[in-house]
């Protein structure tokens, strides 16, 4: 007998997800060139979404909109910043992208 996944089985996921899409947008972060950090984000959360059909992919492409290009590279840059302070803004911000994409799954 199979299962429906638990919530918190979503929320393990929808937390895979958003550290994959975190991960591609801090590496890519200081990329200018196609496909860029945003569209990178993109392709990982939509992949990730054919994998598991519990995660909803509207709502964290949503919440992806929620921050701007600007935003998404000085995060990138705050946290490789070798400044205490600004590592901290960028840890801050990170969270806060972090909590976007898990509240879609919650």
């Amino acid at each position: 007998m199979i299962s429906a996944p638990d919530s918190r089985s979503r929320q393990r996921s929808a937390r895979r997800v958003g550290a994959v899409a975190l991960l591609a947008v801090l590496t890519l972060g200081a990329c200018t060139s196609d496909p860029g950090p945003r569209r990178v984000a993109q392709d990982i959360i939509k992949a990730e979404a054919l994998e598991n059909p519990e995660l909803n992919e509207e709502c964290m492409l949503e919440a992806l909109k929620e921050f701007s290009d600007d935003q998404l590279e000085e995060v990138a840059a705050d946290l490789d910043s070798s400044n205490a302070d600004t590592q901290a803004s960028g840890e801050s911000e990170l969270a806060n992208f972090q909590a976007a994409l898990d509240a879609c799954n919650t």
